[in-house]
């Protein structure tokens, strides 16, 4: 019985190259994309818990007449009576919560507004005010007051905390 010995010369087989390249392409791709999009500018908006002063809203352009904002409108039934649950639905169902957070502490888009007096509340929405827009339409004013008594429910320190 004769044995052949075949040297190993280190260099890969050519039929191994072409799919080596293409994973390797395919790996270099990859990385350079989830690099990019996490480095991106439109990447982390909604991840970021701060009011960012340099975020400008992208300017609409409006195709016909001006219709004001009517709301994200409710999934129906009747308000609670009570001022301050009346204001955490509407504040929710009105839209609020989107830029300004679910308890007005300010998110990227929207300024912090817990804490901020009845009266400014009640022109911002009225009127807009740097990118907001009118809510007029939507709110009477009793639900005006109504987010406002849960905007202050929410600022107002707890009892029995440091």
């Amino acid at each position: 019985m004769s044995t052949t010995s075949v040297a190993y010369t280190g260099a890969p087989r050519a039929s191994y190259i072409v799919p080596r390249a293409i994973g390797a392409f395919v790996l270099v791709v990859s990385l350079t994309l989830l690099i990019a999009g996490a480095a991106g500018p439109y990447t982390h908006s909604n991840l970021d818990p701060t009011y960012d002063g340099s975020y400008t809203r992208t300017e609409q352009v409006v195709v016909g007449a001006a219709v004001p904002y009517g709301g994200v409108g409710d999934a129906g039934g009747t308000l609670p009576a009570d001022p301050v649950q009346r204001g955490a639905r509407l504040f929710v169902t009105e839209g609020c919560a989107t830029c300004h957070g679910l308890r007005g502490q300010g998110g990227v888009v929207g300024p912090q507004i817990a804490g901020v007096g009845a009266s400014t509340i009640a022109d911002r929405v009225r009127n807009g005010v740097a990118g907001m827009p009118r809510f007029a339409a939507s709110l009477t004013d009793n639900d005006i007051a109504a987010i406002g008594a849960y905007l202050r429910s929410v600022a107002a320190p707890k009892s029995g905390t440091p």
